[in-house]
């Protein structure tokens, strides 16, 4: 298999400068300055939710092309409100594919099978990862792999999980270490970029966090210049 030279449609640059900014480009963040982290963002539109148990087997599922979960209210927040940082206007979709815009990514990871239960289990077990500590009691959340079974290691990530946004900032800015981070204005947004350690290609690890919502992207192998912001806007 061919090393991944031009991950999002930006070379990946030799120097460190330059792979700070192909960094943050990496799933669709532009550079940014800093800005307030307890900023409230603007009201968005999306309004479902998707219940997962973390690491118990028992996360939402994809059935067919949708990815599918099992569906209820959005639970009442367990945590004390923050004003300018507890913002409970984002909203998980109840399916994969609420995540992103509908024929975007069809010439890219869409194209692959949709939580594979030989890849994601059956029932669905979501893998621990810096989310995790800084996850709600009630364990909502939305866990989606596109990947063939057969690939050796190409395949695109996506969860969304209501966080406890009075910790997640703080806990993320010292789990992540090794990671490009800033503040987008409405967030806060981590990048790793590797190479992976078995085969030549490109791994890509992206964290984004506001209000009450966690974002993590995990992607290899696979260019998704705009993702992020992609999945924002679906879910605010």
């Amino acid at each position: 298999m061919a090393p991944t030279k031009d991950f999002h449609g930006t070379a990946l640059a030799a120097s460190a400068g330059a792979a700070l900014l192909a960094a943050v480009a990496l799933a669709g963040c532009a550079p940014v300055t800093a800005a307030d982290p307890t900023a409230a963002p603007p009201s968005g539109s999306a309004s479902a939710t998707t219940t997962g148990s973390e690491g118990s087997g028992s996360g939402a599922t994809g059935t067919g092309g949708t990815g599918t979960g099992t569906t209820s209210p959005r639970p009442t927040s367990t945590i004390t409100p923050v004003p300018g940082v507890d913002d409970d206007r984002g909203h998980l979709p109840d399916t994969c594919t609420g995540l992103i815009t509908a024929g975007r990514w069809d010439d890219s990871f869409a194209a692959m099978p949709l939580n594979d239960p030989t890849v994601v289990g059956d029932p669905v077990e979501v893998p621990k990862d810096a989310l995790t500590p800084v996850l709600q009691p009630d364990g909502t959340s939305l866990y989606c792999v596109w990947r063939d079974p057969r690939a050796d290691i190409t395949f695109l990530s996506i969860r969304v999980a209501v966080v406890d946004s009075t910790k997640t900032y703080a806990h993320l800015q010292s789990a992540l270490d090794g990671y490009d981070c800033a503040h987008d204005g409405y967030g806060y947004r981590c990048q790793r970029i590797s190479q992976d350690s078995q085969y030549p290609v490109t791994d890509g690890d992206t964290y984004s966090t506001r209000g009450d919502v966690g974002i993590h992207i995990q992607q290899a192998n696979i260019p998704t210049s705009g993702l992020l912001d992609d999945v924002i806007a679906h879910v605010f």
